[in-house]
């Protein structure tokens, strides 16, 4: 099995290394979902320190998204999606303690509402031929979490071709998330 573990987690960080900044995105958030439901299985079966590590490992993908946004290039876009994503994370903080699966199901149907955008982002919008990214208009599947006084999400958000996560050499902090994420084991 240990060779399997290997090759898999190779494959992964391959994949990671070549992929589009909208297919890391992806990744990111289907690793998220992934550890939710791992943390949900853990809890079931009794495994406190099993779980504990899932769902931390959920926060630091949140955090990688969040720390990847570029803040200078589209502020207004990037405080509307780290909105979306500090949602996330004080769903996930807030059922740490209780195990409460019912704040874990609120963060998963964002992320998964999010998985969902991305995919169509990825479909629609990867690279060109020449090796450019293309720029693109993308109206959004998720809204904002309704926080008091708070208005929902623009209906359109843009992906630019200077990507969050490339900004200021973040990739490589991003592709170790992304193999932590997917790692068998994990």
């Amino acid at each position: 099995m240990p060779s399997q573990q290997t090759a898999q987690q190779t494959y992964i960080v391959r994949e990671a290394l070549t992929a589009t900044p909208q297919k890391l995105q992806l990744m990111l958030i289907e690793a998220a979902i992934k550890n939710i439901h791992r943390t949900k299985m853990h809890w079931e079966n009794n495994a406190a320190e099993e779980a504990f590590t899932a769902l931390t490992r959920v926060q630091d993908i949140i955090t990688e998204i969040l720390c990847s946004l570029d803040m200078e290039g589209s502020p207004d876009i990037a405080k509307s999606i780290a909105s979306i994503y500090v949602f996330i994370f004080r769903k996930i903080a807030m059922a740490k303690g209780p195990n409460d699966i019912a704040l874990l199901d609120d963060a998963l149907k964002v992320l998964m509402a999010e998985r969902e955008s991305w995919r169509e982002i990825c479909e629609k919008f990867g690279s060109t031929t020449d090796g450019k990214r293309k720029s693109a208009t993308f109206e959004s599947k998720t809204q904002k979490p309704a926080a008091s006084g708070s208005s929902a999400l623009p209906a359109t958000r843009e992906i630019r071709p200077t990507a969050p996560h490339l900004v200021s050499g973040k990739q490589k902090t991003q592709e170790t998330t992304v193999s932590k994420g997917f790692s068998r084991d994990a």
